[in-house]
């Protein structure tokens, strides 16, 4: 997992995990304040200036958002070479947002690319 910035992040967001899923491997954002398991918020990721929208979904009795596989698809191209990646999650009263530093990214994705056959 990767921990937010605490000092650039709301308290709320924990971090960032990578996890073997069923076709590959999953993105999901960790919550510290579990949201409904209904909710379907939108999370804004950026990094080098990319910005890149999903739709997600709420997992693990609401502490964790799965994002879809396109989020996937960019941790193992467009946020290779980047330091840090900003997160906005779409809640009420006020949206989420968060620093995620990304600087291991590469080898947790070939750790994970290697061992989740495994499972």
């Amino acid at each position: 997992m990767h921990v937010v910035d605490s000092a650039n992040s709301d308290p709320r967001l924990a971090g960032l995990s990578l996890q073997c899923g069923r076709d590959g491997i999953n993105v999901a954002l960790i919550l510290l304040e579990p949201m409904a398991r209904s909710a379907r918020p939108t999370v804004v990721l950026t990094t080098g200036g990319r910005r890149a929208e999903f739709e997600a979904s709420v997992i693990q009795g609401g502490a964790a958002l799965l994002l879809p596989a396109d989020a996937s698809k960019l941790a193992a191209s467009d946020w290779q070479s980047a330091s840090e990646l900003s997160v906005e999650i779409a809640t009420k009263p006020n949206a989420i947002l968060g620093a995620v530093p990304i600087s291991g990214l590469p080898t947790a994705l070939s750790y994970l690319s290697q061992n989740c056959h495994a499972r």
